[in-house]
């Protein structure tokens, strides 16, 4: 998408802040996965996106922005750790759905409370008011972004690389 206008400069100190606590969120994420053990953002991120329930691979790989190819990799590594399993879709007696374990879910929970520890590092500077301002005003941007299909990939392609731990994650082509 081409700006068809120039944009105010409210609207460009609100790009600033929101692109500058995607890095804190990363930089949080990353340290949490390392934590737990998990190796990778990419691999917390997929045991996420399972969270709700089991999904089909097709699906995980269109949440996390990335080719099937490499849905299934990483798939492969998080089932060959005995984090998730591969399961019937009860809607398709051909398909095949991706579920977490207990070891998954339990690694899931281990990243979540690293996460929310990171974070409350991170803003132990703010107020209890402050915190639950930003707190509300994040639930008001997750209202307004609940299509998946609002964000585009920032980076169409993905591809694997082996960490030091023998865990696959995720790099893109620059």
């Amino acid at each position: 998408m081409s700006p068809t206008r120039t944009p105010t400069e409210e609207e460009l100190a609100l790009a600033e802040s929101l692109f500058g606590m995607i890095q804190v969120l990363r930089v949080v994420s990353a340290d949490a996965a390392q934590r737990c053990d998990l190796g990778s953002p990419e691999r917390a991120r997929l045991l996420w996106g399972l969270k709700e329930g089991g999904a089909r691979a097709g699906q995980l790989a269109h949440r996390a922005k990335i080719s099937p190819s490499t849905i299934t990799e990483v798939v492969e590594g998080l089932e060959s750790d005995g984090l998730v399993r591969r399961e019937p879709d009860p809607n398709d007696r051909r398909g095949v759905r991706v579920a977490l374990t207990p070891e998954g879910r339990r690694f899931l929970s281990r990243f979540e409370h690293a996460c929310a520890i990171g974070l409350a590092d991170v803003l132990s500077g703010l107020t209890p008011a402050q915190r639950q301002r930003v707190r509300a005003a994040f639930n008001d941007l997750r209202g307004v972004v609940r299509n998946e299909n609002f964000i585009a990939p920032s980076q169409p392609e993905a591809s694997l690389r082996t960490t030091s731990k023998g865990h696959k994650e995720m790099t893109h082509a620059r």
